[in-house]
Protein backbone atom coordinates (compact mmCIF):
# COMPACT_ATOMS: atom_id res chain seq x y z
CA UNK A 1 0.00 0.00 0.00
CA UNK A 2 1.62 3.33 -0.91
CA UNK A 3 1.96 5.65 2.02
CA UNK A 4 -0.55 8.95 2.27
CA UNK A 5 0.41 11.68 3.05
CA UNK A 6 -1.65 15.27 3.84
CA UNK A 7 -0.84 18.84 3.14
CA UNK A 8 -2.72 21.64 4.26
CA UNK A 9 -2.55 25.28 2.52
CA UNK A 10 -4.14 28.48 3.13
CA UNK A 11 -3.73 32.07 0.89
CA UNK A 12 -5.31 35.21 1.70
CA UNK A 13 -5.41 38.49 -0.54
CA UNK A 14 -7.44 41.35 0.12
CA UNK A 15 -9.28 42.82 -2.53
CA UNK A 16 -7.97 46.11 -4.04
CA UNK A 17 -5.78 44.83 -7.02
CA UNK A 18 -6.27 45.28 -11.02
CA UNK A 19 -9.02 42.73 -12.34
CA UNK A 20 -9.88 39.97 -13.06
CA UNK A 21 -10.32 37.97 -9.93
CA UNK A 22 -9.07 34.79 -10.54
CA UNK A 23 -10.22 31.31 -8.46
CA UNK A 24 -8.76 28.07 -9.29
CA UNK A 25 -7.77 29.27 -12.82
CA UNK A 26 -11.37 30.77 -13.53
CA UNK A 27 -11.96 34.72 -14.01
CA UNK A 28 -14.87 34.66 -11.50
CA UNK A 29 -14.89 38.69 -11.50
CA UNK A 30 -13.68 41.02 -14.40
CA UNK A 31 -14.73 44.32 -12.18
CA UNK A 32 -12.93 43.14 -8.83
CA UNK A 33 -9.60 42.53 -8.36
CA UNK A 34 -7.13 41.68 -5.23
CA UNK A 35 -3.41 42.70 -3.90
CA UNK A 36 -0.72 40.29 -5.18
CA UNK A 37 2.67 39.69 -7.08
CA UNK A 38 0.79 37.19 -9.57
CA UNK A 39 -2.63 36.53 -10.70
CA UNK A 40 -3.19 36.22 -6.87
CA UNK A 41 -5.44 33.44 -7.24
CA UNK A 42 -5.50 32.61 -4.09
CA UNK A 43 -7.86 28.74 -4.60
CA UNK A 44 -4.36 27.92 -6.71
CA UNK A 45 -1.79 29.29 -3.85
CA UNK A 46 -3.48 27.58 -1.04
CA UNK A 47 -3.49 24.31 -3.82
CA UNK A 48 0.46 24.51 -4.48
CA UNK A 49 1.02 25.51 -0.62
CA UNK A 50 -0.80 22.04 0.26
CA UNK A 51 0.89 19.76 -2.19
CA UNK A 52 4.55 21.64 -1.59
CA UNK A 53 3.84 20.52 2.22
CA UNK A 54 2.61 16.93 1.51
CA UNK A 55 5.80 16.35 -0.27
CA UNK A 56 7.76 18.38 2.16
CA UNK A 57 9.62 20.27 -0.28
CA UNK A 58 9.42 23.57 0.84
CA UNK A 59 6.06 26.13 0.72
CA UNK A 60 5.10 28.87 -2.15
CA UNK A 61 6.89 31.91 -0.60
CA UNK A 62 10.11 29.61 -1.00
CA UNK A 63 9.86 28.77 -4.68
CA UNK A 64 7.75 31.90 -5.50
CA UNK A 65 9.02 34.57 -3.51
CA UNK A 66 7.29 37.86 -3.57
CA UNK A 67 10.50 40.09 -4.08
CA UNK A 68 11.27 37.80 -6.94
CA UNK A 69 10.13 40.20 -9.74
CA UNK A 70 9.72 36.86 -12.04
CA UNK A 71 6.52 35.93 -10.46
CA UNK A 72 4.76 39.59 -10.96
CA UNK A 73 1.88 39.00 -13.06
CA UNK A 74 2.17 35.26 -13.50
CA UNK A 75 -0.39 32.99 -13.79
CA UNK A 76 -1.01 30.47 -11.24
CA UNK A 77 -1.41 27.90 -13.70
CA UNK A 78 1.66 27.84 -14.73
CA UNK A 79 3.12 28.00 -11.07
CA UNK A 80 0.73 24.92 -10.19
CA UNK A 81 2.37 22.91 -13.59
CA UNK A 82 5.80 23.88 -12.05
CA UNK A 83 4.91 22.30 -8.87
CA UNK A 84 3.04 19.17 -10.18
CA UNK A 85 6.54 18.23 -11.67
CA UNK A 86 8.28 18.81 -8.74
CA UNK A 87 6.12 17.29 -6.64
CA UNK A 88 6.20 13.86 -9.25
CA UNK A 89 10.09 14.07 -9.56
CA UNK A 90 9.99 13.74 -5.86
CA UNK A 91 7.92 10.52 -6.24
CA UNK A 92 4.36 11.64 -5.12
CA UNK A 93 1.01 11.59 -6.76
CA UNK A 94 -1.61 13.24 -5.81
CA UNK A 95 -4.91 11.13 -4.72
CA UNK A 96 -7.25 13.81 -4.37
CA UNK A 97 -7.90 17.77 -3.64
CA UNK A 98 -10.57 19.40 -1.26
CA UNK A 99 -10.70 23.55 -1.40
CA UNK A 100 -12.39 25.68 0.36
CA UNK A 101 -13.28 29.50 -0.62
CA UNK A 102 -14.50 31.92 1.78
CA UNK A 103 -15.58 35.13 -0.37
CA UNK A 104 -17.66 37.77 1.35
CA UNK A 105 -17.97 40.32 -1.64
CA UNK A 106 -18.00 38.76 -4.94
CA UNK A 107 -20.74 35.85 -5.52
CA UNK A 108 -18.93 32.94 -6.95
CA UNK A 109 -21.64 30.34 -7.28
CA UNK A 110 -22.35 30.81 -10.52
CA UNK A 111 -18.78 29.78 -11.59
Amino acid sequence: MDSVRVGHGYDVHRFGGDPPLMLGGVVVSDQRGVLGTSDADVALHALIDALLGAAAIGDIGDLFPSIDATWEGAASLDMLRLVSDRVSTAGYRVGNVDITIICEEVRIAPH
